[in-house]
């Protein structure tokens, strides 16, 4: 099975990635075959950048981590990166898919600004949809004129600032309001980015709650009015998720992704993995990608 980590586009798409890791492009140039790819879009597919699809008219439906959502006009679905996405092959809908890099967030996006928009520190949770949202055809216009402006060294800076906007109203209209819990959030965070580095090592939320400094009570509280799960749930869902990635991404065998997820055992792995879903790792990737190996 291919490795496959992006979606490549055309020379003046991928460009502006190039130039400061930001693109955008209309999505039915996906679906003409207007956009080139050294990836199918319509096979799952690994991406290393945050996206964002924007609907203008009709609808549409997108894969996201082995789920299928709905998109239709007003609908914007926001991606964060290291997820695996497919592109459904029949759609009847115009709109537009932006891309941002990680670096291009941290160089342009101020520390207020990222921890007042939940969404950008996800690390588990499903992909955020926003429904009805008024403000996506005021973002593109003023977007396209930005873009096809000689702004020099600010270009960057203005898409940036524009971006910041609109996902600060997004984080709004979804009704996110973290005011009333921002320190508990920012623990969260910790919580979340702890588990994105150890997930492999420790899946104990007892371990987490140390690395935290707080009590195995606190982190389960905490938890739960985040993600109306316990913590050992969450941290379970995490790596059942990231195996699936696996599974999907890579040629790795069974027994390999097993013990690179800390089991001694691929018995173990596999009868975890199960329990979690309902299916043995290897019916999964086979349902899927039709690739059988052990």
């Amino acid at each position: 099975m291919e490795n496959k980590d992006r979606l490549e586009t055309t020379p003046e798409y991928q460009e502006s990635m190039q130039e400061f890791g930001f693109q955008w492009f209309r999505i039915e140039d996906i679906y003409t075959g207007k956009i080139s790819s050294s990836v199918d879009p319509f096979v799952s597919h690994r991406i290393k950048y945050f996206t964002l699809l924007l609907l203008t008219e009709g609808e549409t439906h997108h894969e996201v981590d082995f789920v299928t959502y709905t998109l239709e006009k007003g609908y914007c679905l926001f991606i964060s990166q290291e997820r695996i996405q497919k592109f459904h092959e029949s759609a009847n809908c115009t709109g537009y898919v932006m891309n941002f890099t990680e670096d291009f967030m941290v160089r342009n996006f101020s520390q207020s600004a990222f921890s007042k928009i939940s969404f950008l520190s996800n690390y588990v949770l499903n992909p955020t949809m926003f429904k009805d949202f008024g403000d996506i055809e005021l973002f593109i216009t003023a977007l396209k004129r930005e873009l096809t402006l000689d702004l020099g060294i600010v270009k960057e800076n203005l898409v940036a600032s524009m971006l910041t906007v609109f996902l600060l109203k997004a984080q709004l209209h979804a009704g996110h309001d973290l005011k009333s819990y921002r320190g508990d959030f920012a623990t969260f965070s910790k919580f979340q980015y702890f588990i994105s580095l150890f997930h492999k090592e420790s899946r104990s939320a007892k371990h987490y709650a140390n690395l935290l400094n707080i009590s195995y009570k606190e982190l389960n509280n905490l938890t739960k009015v985040f993600t109306e799960s316990t913590a050992k749930d969450y941290i379970n869902d995490y790596t059942i998720l990231e195996a699936k990635r696996s599974l999907a991404s890579t040629n790795l065998s069974i027994k390999e992704i097993a013990f690179d997820y800390g089991f001694k055992e691929a018995t173990n792995f596999i009868k975890f993995f199960k329990r979690a879903t309902g299916d043995t790792p290897m019916k999964f990737r086979e349902m899927r990608f039709g690739n059988s190996k052990n």
